[in-house]
């Protein structure tokens, strides 16, 4: 007897039972606190993996996800239930700060200068950052922009460098003449970022709950914005102890508008809204 084909009508309710394993599943796995109002969220997100595997609980995905045979499926898993919202230039005041601080800081010394774009989601961030860095210093080997994410989805997408029109809305004009190419015909309502300034930057996945094993180190600037709020208190003090240490000293950790930083035994002194210095370490007193 054939069965009967999965459809949308026939996807289960996520229980809150169900809920509770998912939002366990998804702080171990990436950090990520989802608060109890999240369930809905949960339940159209996971759905369409639902219907294509043929599922016909949540505890049912839940359970081949938890497979060691099956990580694909469980990256896919982290990937749908990690948000991913971002567009050029967001919060643009950090950007006004990063090309008036690479100016300073290159002008005093010969090594180049390093940016980390912590949650890099689909990129823009990261090219927002190389815009002003090319626009101030110029394209060349003075600094260098690393994007991470643990999303496997995104990474692919921010490699491509194509986005839509909308989401270049906030660019200013000049540096939209300056770093982009219009789409035309299939591409039309489409940008793509010049590839001698995409060029400068790279991507690659890194989950932030080990990112003290990131071989790159030594930033003078990390962007974490708006990653922080989905963080409980013990996973923020994991990741921010980590983020320190990859931080050379006096380098800074730009958070979003709306975090803030209260963990009072990280070397980290907040000169600003939404910025924060990294401490040098001091040294140890002899005995």
């Amino acid at each position: 007897m054939v069965a009967p084909p999965f459809t949308a009508e026939l996807t289960p309710t996520l229980s809150q039972s169900e809920f509770d394993l998912f939002r366990r599943f998804i702080l171990n796995s990436a950090g990520i606190d989802l608060a109890p109002c999240k369930r809905a969220l949960v339940q159209s997100r996971l759905a369409k993996r639902l219907r294509a595997l043929h599922l016909t609980s949540y505890h049912a995905y839940w359970e081949r996800i938890n497979q060691s045979s099956d990580p694909h499926e469980r990256q896919l898993a982290i990937n749908l239930l990690s948000t991913n919202e971002t567009y050029f230039f967001r919060e643009s005041q950090h950007f006004s700060w990063l090309k008036h601080h690479a100016e300073q800081l290159l002008a005093t010394r010969r090594q180049p200068l390093r940016i980390w774009s912590a949650a890099c989601s689909t990129g823009e961030e990261a090219y927002s950052a190389a815009m002003v860095l090319a626009e101030q210093l110029g394209i060349n080997d003075r600094w260098s922009i690393h994007g991470t994410d643990i999303n496997t989805r995104v990474i692919p997408f921010a490699r491509r460098a194509v986005y839509s029109v909308e989401r270049a809305q906030h660019v200013p004009p000049h540096l939209w003449l300056r770093y982009f190419q219009r789409g035309h015909d299939e591409f039309a309502g489409k940008i793509r970022v010049k590839p001698e300034l995409a060029g400068k930057v790279t991507f690659a996945n890194l989950n932030l709950l080990t990112c003290g094993d990131y071989p790159e180190r030594n930033f003078d600037v990390i962007f974490l914005r708006n990653v922080l709020i989905y963080f409980n208190d013990e996973t923020k003090a994991r990741v921010l102890t980590q983020l320190c240490n990859l931080l050379r000293p006096d380098g800074y950790l730009l958070v979003g508008h709306s975090e803030i930083i209260r963990q009072q035994d990280l070397p980290l002194v907040q000169e600003a809204p939404s910025r924060y210095r990294c401490l040098p370490l001091q040294p140890k007193e002899l005995p």
